[in-house]
């Protein structure tokens, strides 16, 4: 009876261990060509783009490249309230091609999104794509949320190479305990939630929507931003992090500013300074500083924007409340690229270190887009009894803003319906709306954080898991290309870069792949399956300039279409073959 009674309880035992699985997602890759060839004469353009892991709704995107002196400050949109500032910029944006996975084809007739033909020159071309099909599966702690922009996300170790294992670190909305998650760990391990509690001083506190950030080369150190509302003051603070106790606040490092302010943002680091903005959107006066601090806590420079602050365009008396766009309420950073989001209708993306070479603050922004730019627009309906306000009574109510690898931007539509997201291109041009798979009524929560830094996590993070809590993880890539106009020299030589189709084809179960290169170079030959699957690497060296084979064996594989790419340099061409047995 004894050794029943143990059976019984292993077998309840057991399957409780299986329940316990580490997060590893299915990624959503895009590949395709590095430099494409284009003779801007009215034909269709069909760029090859393979799509691994997940299925992919997928933009093209076509921008000016290395004009963005020529093109200097522009001042555009539905209201003119669109402003880019020396930076390429977008001439067309394409519908969504819904890709399975494998080989598929993006078509483009060449012309710009007024109709008007695009002249000859090189364009660099972006493809966006999220999985517009699969769940959200869970990839984080119940206690890891998003708000506003609460979050940081760090993607290198402390020698600056791409983390393996990703981590998270959750201030929270008006907290001082800080949660720590690692991507990878299983998000229903209660243990493996880290947290560090960083006291403030007696009469300081956090504000929303501050949030913190690592020490750069000192991951055990990290700054965060507290406020003395009795003082009207607030101070960059230092402080160690000590797994699930208190933090201990360096009280040799820091600095501290006091005016009449509200809403500390910040802060945030690109390795070289502390960044952070001032909002201060209830005060009848407002004015919004932008700070820049060096890694010893000293004050590089502070300067007013005073483009955050407009009453005469953004002031609308609603209800009694004098709410005024007094400054940005997040801010993020990707590189050296700081994206700077308003609860309100002003988005922002500036660099700081253009502005710190040159000292002239009209450097300062990249883009910016306000009330009146399609996306994110407060009050634009015709019946509005506040037309154009940035408070008003009509949604959206954004709180979470992220940059991806290539700068475009993602902010939560919040009051928008089944929406998950608002997407805007590089120079801050409006994609569109879109909603994740099994997303319905109306969305309140954030649209997700951008994890881009090779490693197996690649994707975006949600919240809108209603059963479990936490953030969940769903597909998503982007990368650009060049489309060129130009015939190079080798092109019209016997060593232009060719790829022959292989043969015999269909193979049985061998064929050869013939190909040129136009110079010596690294050299890959990839064979693919039609779910955009590598099943083979027939080459991955160093070869000579000149015509080249290789031999495939398709014996272990089974009967069916096939693809193979050869990619040198610059240079890159996929190939369709039959293997039959």
């Amino acid at each position: 009876m004894k050794k029943l009674a143990i059976l019984f309880f292993l077998l309840l035992f057991v399957p409780s261990m299986t329940l316990a699985v580490d997060f590893m997602p299915t990624k959503l890759e895009l590949t395709a060509p590095e430099v494409v060839q284009y003779d801007f004469d009215g034909s269709t353009l069909e760029l090859p783009v393979t799509v691994t892991g997940t299925p992919a709704r997928t933009f093209f995107l076509v921008f000016t490249k290395d004009k963005a002196e020529e093109i200097g400050e522009v001042q555009n949109g539905y209201l003119g309230w669109h402003y880019v500032n020396a930076i390429d910029t977008c001439l067309f944006v394409s519908g969504q091609f819904d890709f399975p996975q494998g080989a598929n084809t993006i078509t483009w007739d060449g012309k710009d999104d007024d109709g008007g033909t695009v002249p000859a020159d090189d364009y660099t071309y972006y493809l966006w794509a999220y999985d517009h099909q699969s769940p959200k599966v869970k990839a984080t702690h119940e206690n890891i949320t998003l708000g506003r922009t609460d979050i940081w996300v760090q993607e290198t170790a402390e020698d600056g190479t791409p983390l393996a294992n990703p981590f998270m670190v959750d201030k929270g909305v008006n907290q001082i305990l800080c949660k720590k998650w690692v991507l990878g760990d299983d998000p229903d391990n209660d243990e493996l939630l880290e947290t560090c509690n960083f006291a403030a001083a007696e009469t300081w506190q956090y504000r929303l929507p501050a949030n913190v950030c690592p020490v750069p080369g000192d991951h055990t150190m990290w700054y965060h931003q507290e406020h003395n509302e009795e003082a009207m003051a607030v101070a960059m603070r230092r402080y160690k992090w000590v797994p699930n106790d208190d933090g201990v606040m360096d009280t040799e490092w820091g600095t501290q500013i006091n005016e009449d302010v509200r809403w500390p943002t910040g802060p945030v680091t690109d390795g070289n300074y502390i960044y952070s903005a001032l909002s201060n959107v209830y005060l009848v006066n407002p004015y919004a500083p932008f700070e820049i601090i060096d890694l010893d806590g000293e004050y590089v420079d502070r300067f007013l924007m005073d483009w955050w602050v407009k009453p005469e365009e953004y002031y609308k008396e609603t209800g009694g409340s004098p709410t005024l766009n007094g400054g940005p309420t997040s801010i993020m950073i990707r590189d050296s690229v700081v994206l700077l989001g308003g609860y309100f209708c002003l988005q922002q993306v500036v660099d700081p270190m253009k502005y710190l070479e040159t000292s002239d603050v009209e450097d300062f922004t990249r883009w910016c887009n306000q009330n009146g730019d399609y996306l994110l627009d407060r009050c634009s309906e015709p019946d509005s009894t506040t037309p154009w306000a940035c408070w008003g009574e009509s949604a959206p109510y954004p709180n979470c803003f992220y940059l991806d690898e290539n700068y475009f931007f993602m902010a939560d539509p919040r009051g928008q319906g089944a929406v998950s997201l608002a997407l805007f291109a590089p120079d801050g041009t409006g994609v569109g709306y879109f909603a994740y798979s099994g997303e319905v009524g109306d969305i309140s929560n954030a649209s997700g954080l951008f994890v881009a830094n090779g490693s197996a996590f690649d994707g975006t993070y949600s919240e809108g898991l209603m059963e479990t809590g936490g953030l969940g993880f769903i597909g998503q890539d982007s990368l650009k290309g060049t489309l060129t106009h130009k015939v190079s020299v080798a092109d019209d030589s016997p060593a232009a870069f060719a790829v022959e189709q292989n043969s015999p084809n269909p193979a049985n179960p061998t064929t050869t792949i013939g190909f040129t290169l136009p110079e010596a170079g690294s050299v890959t030959v990839d064979v693919f399956n039609v779910a955009g699957q590598r099943v083979d690497t027939l080459v991955n060296d160093f070869m000579d300039a000149g015509k080249h084979s290789v031999v495939w064996d398709g014996a272990d594989v089974s009967s069916g279409v096939y693809f193979y790419t050869v990619t040198s340099g610059e240079f890159s061409k996929t190939m369709k073959m039959t293997l039959l047995k």
